[in-house]
């Protein structure tokens, strides 16, 4: 097999069961568990890819994210995660997944189908970084889509209402998918200058 066919197979599978894990385990008491996932997901992409460097900078641009954007939805309680009171940082589980996120997301299409098809700024999402519009749109409808399987989960409540925190989230999700794929696609370049 294919050293990065493997790694694309490790992000994938990785990326399913991190947001599983993140999600469930969250709205079950376990969600620390999802740091295990991503520690191992991460581990094994960069034993068969050496472009750690990349996926470092994207993993610290979720974690900016993470602390940017959560407070929007935590502080006037668009948000209440599950066994949480913290109204301006997120539980663990959350950082777990914006890391995540920014090596991998979400392809909402395929979540509907229940294919739970995950793609990678760096990987298999190579195509969608020049299409910043498309890169909107996914983030847009794949947010609202995930937040709300995970409050169907149990994972979080929103307390002003559904339509509040689609609205918002959908806002937000809509900037930071192009970001990230605005990013990758810069240190790829950044990459190939020096490769």
């Amino acid at each position: 097999m294919n050293k990065s066919f493997a790694a694309l197979a490790i992000n994938f599978v990785g990326f399913q069961l991190l947001w599983f894990v993140a999600v469930y385990g969250g709205a079950h008491g376990w969600g620390w568990a999802a740091w295990l996932v991503l520690v191992a997901m991460q581990a094994g992409v960069w034993a068969l890819n050496r472009a750690w460097r990349a996926d470092l900078a994207l993993l610290a641009a979720g974690a900016v994210a993470c602390v940017l954007f959560e407070p929007l939805w935590l502080a006037p309680s668009l948000l209440e995660y599950a066994d949480w009171s913290r109204q301006w940082v997120a539980p663990d589980w959350i950082w777990a997944l914006w890391l995540g996120f920014a090596v991998s997301f979400n392809y909402c299409l395929a979540w509907l189908l229940w294919l739970g098809f995950a793609v990678s700024f760096n990987y298999c999402l190579a195509w969608l970084r020049p299409k910043l519009l498309l890169a909107a749109l996914f983030g847009a409808f794949g947010g609202v889509f995930s937040v709300t399987v995970g409050i169907n989960f149990g994972a979080a409540t929103t307390p002003q209402g559904w339509w509040l925190l689609a609205l918002s989230y959908g806002a937000v999700w809509s900037m930071v998918v192009p970001a990230l794929a605005y990013l990758a696609r810069r240190l790829d370049e950044e990459r190939g200058r020096y490769a």
